[in-house]
């Protein structure tokens, strides 16, 4: 091999040894970031309501402790129900969750919650008081027919809720299953009601075979 070519490849082989490295560096960069984040939270959470309130809720819904049992090893409703009581700012209580397990909040309380106890929970979360009156109390709109009122986004039912599509004015959407505020939603979800509904999916001379939940925002349709 001549001395030209053995440079050639000598130098080609530092190049991506000094890529590797780089690329090891951002990793551990990122990586350290993200622990001394987590950290952060863990050091103040004598003294931080919402890192504490994070914790009884995931010991609630993984009581093993165990992340890989947390969908078999049981829900503490009433531990959730109680912490609930003592939320007051529900976005930072997500943020700290997020941080400490790398989970978003919002789907694991979908997950490991019936509908009812899921609404009861966002009911003492965001002091919604239940009555009689279809116009104040959510679970009383349970079944009926949502239709857009103008052009509106459909956002799909997990976080941070994307948006699908458009629906068009006069368009009939599904059926009403609960709404609530979406925090997870950037300058939305602090202000806004969002109406969750099932749209029905049916196959010609089949019929119905499922329904798939969406959210969509409550000023922005009619309820029948």
């Amino acid at each position: 091999m001549s001395d030209k070519l053995k440079e050639l490849n000598d130098g080609g082989y530092n190049n991506i040894l000094l890529m590797v490295l780089a690329l090891v560096g951002v990793y551990l960069l990122i990586s350290g970031f993200g622990k001394s984040k987590q950290q952060t939270y863990l050091d103040t959470a004598g003294t931080d309501l919402n890192t504490q309130q994070a914790q009884a809720l995931r010991d609630a819904m993984n009581r093993s402790g165990v992340k890989l049992l947390m969908s078999v090893d049981g829900t503490d409703v009433d531990l959730i129900m109680q912490t609930a009581q003592q939320i007051r700012d529900y976005s930072k209580v997500s943020d700290s969750y997020r941080v400490l397990y790398s989970s978003e909040l919002t789907t694991d309380l979908q997950s490991e919650l019936s509908r009812t106890d899921l609404q009861n929970f966002w009911n003492i979360v965001y002091k919604t008081t239940p009555t009689s009156n279809p116009a104040t109390n959510p679970t009383a709109n349970v079944g009926r027919k949502v239709t857009a009122n103008q052009t509106v986004n459909i956002r799909v039912d997990k976080a941070p809720y994307g948006t699908v599509r458009q629906a068009q004015k006069g368009e009939l959407l599904g059926t009403y299953t609960s709404e609530r505020v979406l925090p997870d939603i950037p300058n939305k979800g602090d202000t806004n009601l969002f109406v969750k509904y099932d749209q029905p999916v049916t196959v010609p001379f089949v019929g119905t075979l499922y329904s798939v939940p969406y959210w969509v925002l409550k000023s922005a349709v009619n309820l029948s």
